[in-house]
């Protein structure tokens, strides 16, 4: 573990012994510690593991490079909004056994944890009787207003690469028009 200890500075490095403990210590990212969020990602010139085929990284066969050791850095691609509204793919799995509580609950998780990183107006959960109304929609996904696409782009940054309720959270941009017209006047 290191520490900057230039004045102003708040930031430090710490090595991990084994890539599932990395993978652990990322999904922390955002924890709260005395009331300020902490942000936990790996540095940008961090080495990534790569896919395996046949026990030799992709991209590297013929290469010499064998085993699982072998890793590869790529570059970090930085995720840019083109609208102040994000769509959130199925954040909830929606069954006969969901509750309106269960609605409630990720709406407010939603508005809490991205509302930390950029400013959020409001979180839509697309429910049964949305979908039903309006095909292509399905129930579980989540919409959230930014006040910006600036603040689009932030809560992106900051959550699209944690998980939620154990699944992936993917987000995307959705057409500020088409929420306006389609999916405003049912929040």
């Amino acid at each position: 573990v290191w520490f900057a200890r230039d004045k102003g500075a708040n930031y430090g490095f710490c090595e991990v012994a084994s890539m599932e403990e990395t993978e652990r210590a990322l999904q922390l990212d955002g924890i709260m510690v005395l009331g300020v969020p902490v942000s936990i990602k790996r540095p940008n010139d961090s080495m990534g593991p790569v896919g395996m085929i046949g026990g030799v990284p992709v991209g590297l066969q013929g290469m010499g490079m064998q085993g699982p050791g072998a890793m590869l850095a790529l570059p970090a691609v930085q995720v840019n909004a083109t609208s102040p509204i994000i769509h959130i793919n199925e954040i909830l799995k929606v069954d006969d056994k969901t509750t309106k509580d269960d609605y409630s609950d990720v709406c407010e998780d939603m508005a809490e944890g991205c509302g930390a990183h950029g400013k959020v107006l409001g979180v839509m959960i697309i429910r049964p009787e949305h979908a039903q109304s309006r095909p292509g929609l399905k129930p579980g996904d989540v919409y959230l207003r930014c006040a910006t696409t600036d603040d689009a782009t932030k809560v992106m940054r900051a959550m699209g690469h944690r998980k939620y309720d154990g699944r992936q959270i993917n987000m995307s941009s959705f057409e500020e028009g088409k929420f306006n017209a389609e999916l405003l006047p049912m929040m």
